[in-house]
């Protein structure tokens, strides 16, 4: 408990000194303010809609057969519906590994290992479409990084067990830059496929989707919220994973804000920059 209130007061402290820092970090979810309104055109104004989804990650395509992998992904855009179907804002990333015996939110192991995983994250937006009626429910295509990253750790403890500190170092390996890719939405909104040139397949069940007329908050820990506004118990969430990385902690890509892989000050300072705020 005491731990959680200090890393909290970090980062009250710490909001003045990186809010600018977080900002030039942070993921395209936390600009939204720059995204512009829906042009007219001669049938009038083009309608926008909102689109976010979140899934989970099970299998990558690799050959001769498939992988079986543990992976989150989650996107969002705004989609304007019309003749015109140029992303006006948009967001993605993704995580898996091909380590069955170690999930991306292992516990906080006491003994030295290698951990591997893939990142893969979305830098341009180049088109997205949603219509329902059809055999695709949602397809974005965009221009995406994909790498593969092995981290070290190094672990000491006491002779009680506990951790007294922790080193790694990481190797970034990039499979995929400036890559062609696209998320398709299977119609129902039950699985999702995404494909980016170079790389194997990527596919699994759509945990959920949200369709609206508004944006969402970048800062969502729930996938059931609703709300577009970022509250103490975000911050509290953020807390309790301090420190957190892939292959070790509670570690949620939905928290790590400044996408790199750590959840850490950068985090924390960055939702806390935003508390209160829509």
């Amino acid at each position: 408990m005491k731990n959680r209130h200090a890393i909290l007061l970090l980062a009250i402290l710490a909001v003045s000194a990186l809010s600018f820092t977080a900002g030039a970090y942070a993921t395209p979810f936390m600009s939204w303010n720059t995204v512009p309104n829906p042009t007219p055109n001669a049938i009038g104004f083009r309608q926008s809609s909102y689109v976010c989804m979140y899934g989970r990650i099970t299998d990558w395509l690799t050959t001769p057969t498939a992988t079986h992998v543990m992976g989150t992904i989650e996107a969002q855009s705004r989609t304007t519906i019309g003749s015109a179907r140029a992303i006006q804002g948009f967001a993605a990333t993704a995580i898996w590994t091909n380590n069955t015996v170690r999930p991306l939110a292992d516990i906080r192991a006491r003994e030295n290992f290698t951990y591997t995983f893939y990142a893969a994250r979305l830098i341009k937006g180049n088109y997205s479409a949603l219509d329902p009626t059809s055999s695709i429910s949602w397809f974005m295509n965009g221009t995406w990084n994909v790498w593969s990253i092995t981290t070290n750790f190094t672990i000491v403890t006491n002779t009680n067990g506990n951790i007294l500190s922790i080193t790694t170092t990481r190797s970034i390996v990039a499979l995929a830059t400036d890559a062609i890719g696209n998320i398709t939405v299977a119609s129902g909104w039950d699985s999702f496929t995404l494909a980016i040139d170079g790389v194997p397949s990527l596919t699994g069940p759509v945990i959920v989707h949200i369709i609206a007329s508004r944006t969402f908050n970048p800062f969502m820990l729930g996938t059931e919220s609703t709300s577009t506004t970022v509250t103490s118990a975000d911050l509290n969430s953020i807390a309790n994973a301090y420190g957190s990385m892939p292959g070790w902690g509670n570690y949620d890509l939905r928290m790590d804000y400044c996408l790199h892989y750590q959840i850490d000050i950068c985090d924390l300072s960055t939702a806390a920059a935003n508390l209160n705020t829509t």
